[in-house]
């Protein structure tokens, strides 16, 4: 049995692995969270402790009082502030003294080529050369792109719903140069799934690479109109047009832009098109050597963007006549 802390866990990605992690039953689950006074805290299936991410030995003594070996951040790394909260986790986790295992918030292959500038790479590799001159065991666990951005809103989704490549709910397609260059598309439920299940390894591979379902966004396209029975709008987007953060503009992200500006929704678009194209997130080609996973627990049924599509979408029929 594992005592495991989830920060980040009270939404988003991290409680979508909390919820993996208390569905087996075999551990004792905790949440760490700037306040405890979250909506559903008292249905929730574990226990949620209060932490100052300013604090790195307030951090310690929480997690000591509790006696947690395991900590898993799911801190969305996207400024200096959340970079800074990491980081004292880490250090808080060191001088805490019970916590043995620590996997960072990551989810992709890095030190890429075009990476350089892009300062959520940048934290990650900075969490990571500091989780490895501690003596605990690190992981980073590794997904590809997130699947679960193609059912909304036909499916609830975690996070904020951005329309990336596709914009299923439109019918619409800006696909980067020919849309011949596989990417890893992996749901939610199948990270969580395997997060929950390597808490019972006996040792953390470095990289923990999660497979889900491996394919061209052509091929998705194709999966896509049939899930919806309709052809979709389908613009090519050029390498050179990309790398002036010039990207077609799909419906579903303009209500966005309220959050995130146009401008900077079309850098970061535009950023992640260049990577689909240059196979950034193609995870059978980006791990080499490295086992994942998926070998470790065969039993883990991964879904596959077929069937999460028609999950969503209710599948339209035969588009070949």
């Amino acid at each position: 049995m594992v005592r495991v802390a989830i920060a980040g866990g009270s939404g988003g990605l991290g409680r979508t692995l909390a919820e993996a992690i208390a569905a087996t039953t075999k551990h004792d689950l905790f949440v760490l969270s700037r306040e405890t006074s979250h909506a559903s805290a008292e249905k929730s299936p574990f226990k949620i402790l209060r932490v100052d991410y300013l604090n790195p030995t307030q951090i310690a003594e929480v997690l000591r009082a509790n006696n947690i070996n395991t900590v898993i951040s799911t801190i969305g790394i996207l400024s200096e502030d959340t970079h800074r909260a990491q980081l004292n986790l880490i250090d808080g986790a060191v001088e805490a003294g019970t916590v043995t295992r620590f996997a960072p918030s990551d989810g992709y292959p890095f030190h890429l080529p075009g990476l350089e500038g892009y300062m959520s790479s940048q934290y990650k590799i900075a969490a990571f050369e500091k989780l490895r001159a501690t003596k605990m065991e690190c992981t980073r666990f590794i997904i590809g792109f997130l699947m679960d951005y193609y059912g909304f809103p036909a499916e609830k989704i975690d996070i904020i719903p951005l329309a990336v490549v596709l914009d299923v709910e439109n019918c619409k397609a800006a696909i980067p140069a020919g849309g011949n260059d596989p990417i890893t598309l992996t749901h939610s439920q199948t990270i969580g799934k395997f997060v929950a299940a390597s808490l019972d390894l006996p040792k953390w591979p470095e990289k923990s690479w999660i497979i889900g379902d491996t394919m061209t966004w052509n091929e998705v396209l194709d999966i896509a109109e049939q899930a919806r029975g309709q052809k979709f709008d389908v613009t090519y987007d050029s390498i050179e047009s990309l790398q002036q953060s010039m990207v077609t503009e799909l419906p579903a992200n303009v209500p966005r832009y309220s959050i995130a500006p146009k401008p900077f929704m079309d850098g970061i678009m535009s950023l992640w098109s260049l990577g689909f194209a240059q196979r950034w997130f193609d995870l059978p080609f980006r791990k080499g050597d490295d086992g994942t996973l998926n070998e470790l627990f065969p039993e883990i049924e991964v879904l596959t963007m077929k069937n999460f599509l028609n999950r969503c979408w209710g599948g339209g029929g035969d588009l070949s006549g």
